[in-house]
């Protein structure tokens, strides 16, 4: 077994000088900097728990990054590149994670590779019944029973999911997103975002997104960097 740590820092202020590795220690230099913090996790919920094999690309992907800190020269946007992918990663990896010592009916993966290839399309539970010729009361008991959620609550999920990363990766207008996730009607849109995030499409764009109006300059002055005698090992 192999276990890896690695710590993303989500938000800096735009200008801040960028620092590689995370001051965790009081006495560490630029420890309380206001430059840097953490910021809610855009799907909620805390703490992500999940298992990946070393052969899988989440695991390969932590791998690299370790790595790459620890024998690259620590390029800033190679580290940004590499945080996002970490993201996408990680996301990619919540949305089918399975319990330990569950297994998923043939069924319902079945149903869960076609929501995953066509959830911009909104497919109905009677859509998804036909797909293994079972009724409409049987996909909502697979679902409820191995997901813990409703079958359109799954639909809505992955659509939300792919509506949060278009939020902060595009600039595409509100009413373009929610078209290509499957919810084109703007008022329905916002009001589901609203209602599953907490925020509206354009509050969550403008709090997490890169393209928000960038905060005032800083006026934290860094602490000075301790000479090698000075520094913490280990």
């Amino acid at each position: 077994m192999y276990t890896a740590h690695v710590h993303l820092v989500p938000w800096y202020r735009p200008g801040s000088p960028w620092v590689p590795n995370v001051p965790h220690e009081k006495n560490e230099p630029a420890f309380d900097s206001p430059d840097r913090r953490d910021v809610a996790w855009p799907l909620g919920g805390g703490a992500v728990r999940l298992r990946t094999e070393a052969d899988e690309p989440l695991g390969r992907l932590i791998d690299y990054t370790i790595r790459w800190f620890l024998h690259s020269q620590r390029d800033e946007a190679e580290a940004r590149a590499l945080g996002l992918l970490l993201v996408r990663e990680v996301l990619r990896a919540t949305a089918a994670v399975v319990e330990p010592g569950e297994s998923r009916p043939e069924e319902l993966s079945r149903l869960l590779v076609h929501v995953e290839k066509g959830f911009h399309l909104a497919p109905r539970i009677e859509d998804l019944a036909a797909i293994i010729g079972r009724s409409r009361s049987h996909v909502l008991k697979l679902f409820r029973r191995h997901l813990g959620v409703s079958a359109k609550g799954h639909v809505i999920g992955r659509q939300l999911q792919e509506a949060r990363e278009l939020l902060l990766s595009t600039t595409r207008p509100i009413s373009e997103v929610g078209k290509a996730v499957g919810l084109a009607d703007a008022y329905h849109f916002s009001k589901l975002f609203r209602r599953h995030v907490g925020l509206s499409p354009r509050e969550f764009r403008a709090k997490h997104g890169p393209f928000a109006r960038p905060p005032k300059p800083s006026s934290h002055q860094p602490t000075p960097p301790r000479t090698p005698a000075e520094g913490r090992t280990g």
